[in-house]
Parts: structure tokens; C-alpha cells; sequence
């Protein structure tokens, strides 16, 4: 029998992924993750949350193995005398072997249960691994955009820095107010303190994305990812007996039903009793007037059939049955509200990849340009500082506005991802701990 560490995520074929497709390096204490499902994996193989629930498979693993077996047999021995009676040496002795048999299917049904109980453990494993790898992806997402805004708004900084030392140099020679200076050199750190601000975030969010990776808070993480827009609108579109394969609740769903089933059965089973077979052997020591002592010894066979007048498991029976109708009616609402979910996710990917498309096209370069066009006009001396200002100001708000609409198209894209259970966390799952439909 295989551990759960061989069915879900076995060390040595997972540091090859982790090599080989992942292209994730991790040495010592620096990790370099190329991409979100590098992310995935390595929480996969790391995070500690994640490892707290693997023993509840090995577990149901080891019941699995000790399931289907006869009680053990008893051993009786009496001894009788007449002692206290007419005191002849009268008396017998007797060993006896009882063993209990089941009439009924209850030991293959038990060994059923606890099939599906692996199947139902193993399921929830892979919700756990399912939920983080959702939590993962959303993470790297939130990290990379703070990383972006920063960069942003370091940009910006730059922008800022030219047009104060360009007043610098203007107010040295009388063709600049003191004032203008003052007021760029404001704006300058009224930025900066945001990209402190940011600065602050991304720390904050590393050091939970470390947590997620089973790393240690000052380990080094280095993401090469960016938040890039793809050319094309997302198209990407599955069945829905296909959605329903991928995700890890309805099959965590199905293993519930399954267990149910086969719990409902194992009960049905016990309402018959065993039956109880001795086998003896008897020493007799007995008292005739005419022949004094006499000595014998028998051997012989018995069967007790218990007679079932009453079932005293019928309330565990009829709890299973209404675990196995509650099991059921969460499935048909599961199936419903994926359903809906998908085709909210799909519409909202859509929809935002559109908004990203306009928001960092055309009207960002005509923002850029402006900016450029007022920036040139007031060194020529044709435009005023609060004109240029504005102008970096309606550029910075687009800038801003593009990055966040596109930081929500790699949102709702994750959640996209989570509805359809694309992870590659699901795709390594074997066979043999998923739910059997």
C-alpha cells in the first residue's frame, strides 16, 4: 500500500517538476520563480498548512489495511466439581474455541467504506492544495502590481526630478519663480512618500507570499514575472463536464456521496448478526455405586444463531442514509453554482480584458504625448508650471488607471483559473486518490 506522500506528491518526482518544468531555482536561501505556477508548485511542495493535512490519508490508508477481518477468536476454559455437593470426585473439565462468522456481505462492505474514506481524504487534500494554489495565484498577482506601481510611480519621480532641476536652473538666471520651484519640488514629495508607502506594501506582501511557500521571512524571493496584457481577447473555453472533472470541491462532493453510500450499505449489512461457531473438547469425571469413577472425554461442535428481534442500529442506518441525501443535494448545488460562476468569471475576463485593452492603448500614448508636448512648450517659455502639472497629473491618473485595469484582467483571469481548477497542483494528482464518479 502506498502512503499518501506516493499518491499526491512524491518528493523525488516533484523536485524533477520542480527542476525540469517549473524552471524555478531555489539554492540556499534564494528562490527565483519564473512564473505563478512556479509559485504553485513549490507550494505545493513546501507550505506547511498543507502538510498538516497529509497524515489524514496515510491514516485512512492504515484503516484500509486492518478493514475485513474476522474478531479474533476466544479461548474458554471451565472446570466443575462437586465439592460442595456429595463430594465423589465428581467433575469435568472443558476447552472451547469460539469464532464469530458473518452471514451477511458486512465484511467486504466494510473494506468498501474504507476504500472510499482514502478516496474521500485524498479529496480533501486536494481542495486544500486547490484553495491554496487559488491564494498563491492571487498573491503573486498582488505582489507583482505593487511592484509595478512602484516602478510607476518612480517613473513619475524622474519625470518630476527633470522639471524641478530644470527650475533650478531658471530660477538662477530670473526667468523662473521661486514659487514654481517650490510647488514641483512638493509634488516631488508628496510622490515619494508613495513609493514609500508602496515600498511598504511589497514588503508586506513578499513576506506573506514567503509564508505560502513554506519560506522563512528573510529568505530572498526574487519574482520575474510581469502583468502583461495579451493581444487577443481570452478564449479560452471548456464543457462543462470538463469544468466539473478540474474541480476539487466536486470531487471532494462526489467522494462524499460515495462514503455515504458505501456507509449506508456497511449498516445494512449489520442488521443480521453473526453467527458464533465453538469447537470443544471435554475431560468428565464421573461417580457410579456399581463402577466407582469412571472417566471420559468428548469432543464436539456448536453453533449459536442470534435471533434479531429488534435492529439496534437502525438510527446509525438512518443517519447514514440522510448523510448520503445531504451528500447528494450538495452535489446538485455545487453542479448549479459552478455552473454560474464560470459564466460570471468568463464574462468579467472578458470584459476587463477590454477595459485594459483601451485604458493602456491609445489613450495612455495620447496622455504620454501630451505630457511631452506641454513639457517642450514650457521650456520654450509658451505654457505656465500649472499647465505642465496637470498635464503629469491627468498622465499619472491614466498610467495608474491602465495598470489597475490591468492588474483586474489578471484578477478576475485567476479567477477564471480558480472556477475552472486549472492548476498544476490538480494535474499531478494520481489517479488513484481522486474519487471514483
Amino acid at each position: 500500500m502506498k502512503t499518501s506522500k506516493d499518491l499526491i506528491y512524491s518528493k523525488p518526482i516533484a523536485l524533477i517538476l520542480l527542476s525540469t518544468l517549473c524552471m524555478a531555482t531555489t539554492t540556499g536561501k534564494e528562490v527565483l520563480l519564473q512564473s505563478t505556477n512556479d509559485a504553485i508548485r513549490m507550494a505545493l511542495l513546501h507550505n506547511r498548512d498543507l502538510r498538516v493535512t497529509e497524515p489524514d490519508v496515510e491514516q485512512a490508508e492504515r484503516r484500509l489495511l486492518l478493514s475485513g477481518r474476522l474478531s479474533n477468536p476466544k479461548l474458554e476454559l471451565s472446570s466443575k466439581d462437586d465439592s460442595i455437593g456429595n463430594d465423589q470426585n465428581q467433575g469435568n473439565f472443558e476447552v472451547a474455541i469460539r469464532q464469530s462468522f458473518p452471514i451477511s456481505p458486512r465484511l467486504s462492505r466494510e473494506r468498501e467504506l474504507r476504500k472510499r474514506q482514502v478516496s474521500l481524504a485524498g479529496a480533501k487534500f486536494v481542495k486544500h492544495a486547490w484553495r491554496l494554489a487559488a491564494v498563491v495565484d492571487k498573491t503573486v498577482i498582488g505582489l507583482i502590481a505593487t511592484k509595478e506601481r512602484t516602478e510607476g510611480q518612480r517613473a513619475i519621480i524622474e519625470i518630476n526630478a527633470e522639471i524641478v532641476s530644470f527650475l533650478q536652473k531658471q530660477v538662477v538666471i530670473g526667468e523662473a519663480s521661486a514659487l514654481d520651484l517650490s510647488q514641483a519640488e512638493l509634488v516631488g514629495r508628496t510622490l515619494e512618500q508613495t513609493v514609500i508607502k508602496l515600498t511598504s506594501n511589497k514588503k508586506q506582501e513578499s513576506i506573506k507570499l514567503k509564508q505560502l511557500l513554506g519560506m522563512e521571512p528573510d529568505d530572498e524571493l526574487t519574482l520575474e514575472k510581469k502583468l502583461g496584457l495579451p493581444a487577443e481577447e481570452p478564449k479560452k473555453h471548456l464543457s462543462f463536464e470538463e469544468i466539473l472533472e478540474k474541480r476539487a470541491d466536486y470531487s471532494l462532493a462526489l467522494a462524499t456521496i460515495n462514503t455515504a453510500y458505501a456507509a449506508v450499505n456497511l449498516e445494512k449489512s449489520k442488521r443480521i448478526p453473526d453467527v458464533e461457531v465453538s469447537v470443544f473438547i471435554e475431560r468428565e469425571r464421573s461417580f457410579f455405586p456399581t463402577e466407582g469413577l469412571s472417566h471420559n472425554t468428548m469432543a464436539g461442535l456448536g453453533v449459536s444463531i442470534p435471533i434479531p428481534f429488534h435492529q439496534k442500529n437502525a438510527d446509525i442506518m438512518e443517519q447514514a442514509r440522510f448523510d448520503r441525501i445531504k451528500a447528494e443535494r450538495k452535489s446538485q448545488a455545487l453542479r448549479f453554482r459552478v455552473r454560474n460562476e464560470y459564466a460570471q468569471a468568463l464574462r468579467g475576463t472578458k470584459d476587463s480584458w477590454r477595459l485594459a485593452k483601451e485604458a493602456s492603448g491609445e489613450i495612455l500614448q495620447l496622455a504620454e504625448q501630451n505630457l511631452a508636448d506641454f513639457q517642450s512648450a514650457y521650456r520654450q517659455g509658451q505654457t505656465s508650471l500649472l499647465q505642465v502639472q496637470r498635464a503629469q497629473e491627468q498622465f499619472l491618473k491614466q498610467k495608474n488607471t491602465a495598470l489597475e485595469t490591468i492588474v483586474n484582467f489578471h484578477l478576475t483571469k485567476a479567477r477564471l483559473r480558480e472556477v475552472m481548477g486549472d492548476y498544476p497542483v490538480l494535474e499531478s494528482i494520481p489517479e488513484q486518490v481522486l474519487p471514483k464518479r
